[in-house]
């Protein structure tokens, strides 16, 4: 009987992973992606990132931001993704300013910023306790995650505080991203991994990223949940994201006024760049928001579009 009852226990542990104890408010979140020209689903995933830690009201607890990290080559989609990140942040009341200096780091406007965002990533990661945890989410090439772990090692960060540290990644295609023999983008996942024994690394193959509730074996990513509805994956692309027009407050700003939910439909259409061939195309593809979804209250690793809309249109959480 005892050994039933564990084995249920462990049962019931993988099928929620690690969801009540990231939904605590004591965790601090960073997050990382690319979105310049490698990743045009990025403009809709980060825009629905922001969005769920506000719907989740764990706004305060997202102390770092960087995006648009890049391979170098034309900034095909660089400015939409910025919108994305710097408006709805503003529009959503979690930045005063687009510009201020407030823990979101465009890394691609200047070696300053990327160097600035290294910075404050580093410093967030010495700052872990074990009160005060830090899970770091990586939607992109994990090169600048990598130079602020080096950094954050260099200026003394304890293992005490890295043990606290959670790197976390749902895409085999984001651990393996790298250019080599390009002295800012020649390093990816295992690289991650091999700087510190000391914090946790969740990859693509984790139940707790990708577990399925069907007990089904993980799959690779969560583009295969409902965070992609995008016409290149054979679906409907913006039809079954209507119901987001109803919700939350309304906004203003940057020529916009609306609801939240009415924003959030700009950017999963703004994701569309069929001129850009099927990389570009990422039509209502948040897909990378997903992994964000799973470790908040009442998400899950493997969405349906009954899970995601009543987060947002369900009772206050």
């Amino acid at each position: 009987m005892k050994t039933l009852l564990l084995a249920i226990g462990i049962a019931a542990i993988l099928a929620h992973p690690f969801r009540t104890e990231a939904a605590e408010p004591r965790y601090r979140y960073a997050y990382s992606c690319d979105g310049y020209n490698q990743d045009r689903d990025d403009v809709a995933g980060s825009a629905m990132v922001i969005a769920i830690f506000d719907r989740a009201g764990l706004a305060t607890n997202l102390v770092h931001f960087h995006f648009n990290t890049h391979f170098g080559g034309a900034p095909t989609h660089a400015e939409e993704h910025r919108k994305s990140v710097l408006w709805t942040a503003v529009l959503f009341g979690i930045i005063k300013e687009e510009n201020a200096d407030d823990g979101f780091f465009d890394v691609s406007r200047s070696p300053e910023e990327k160097a600035a965002a290294i910075k404050h990533l580093a410093g967030e990661i010495r700052k872990s306790t074990a009160e005060h945890p830090l899970m770091i989410f990586c939607g992109g090439g994990v090169q600048v995650p990598c130079a602020a772990l080096e950094l954050a090692i260099a200026e003394g960060a304890s293992p005490a505080a890295l043990k606290t540290v959670t790197f976390v990644s749902h895409s085999i295609a984001n651990e393996q991203t790298r250019r080599k023999g390009h002295p800012d983008y020649e390093r990816n996942w295992d690289d991650l991994v091999g700087m510190s024994p000391h914090p946790k690394f969740l990859d693509h193959t984790s139940t707790l990223v990708n577990g399925r509730r069907s007990g089904e074996p993980v799959k690779g990513d969560q583009n295969s949940t409902a965070w992609n509805q995008g016409p290149r994956k054979g679906l409907e692309g913006m039809v079954n994201w209507q119901w987001l027009a109803a919700y939350g407050a309304r906004v203003e700003g940057f020529g916009f006024t609306g609801t939240k939910g009415e924003w959030l439909l700009t950017r999963l259409k703004a994701a569309g760049a069929p001129e850009l061939g099927h990389n570009g195309n990422a039509e209502a593809d948040a897909s990378d928001a997903g992994m964000v979804f799973g470790q908040m209250p009442g998400g899950s690793t493997d969405a349906t579009m009954e899970d995601i809309r009543r987060f947002f249109m369900g009772a206050p959480l």
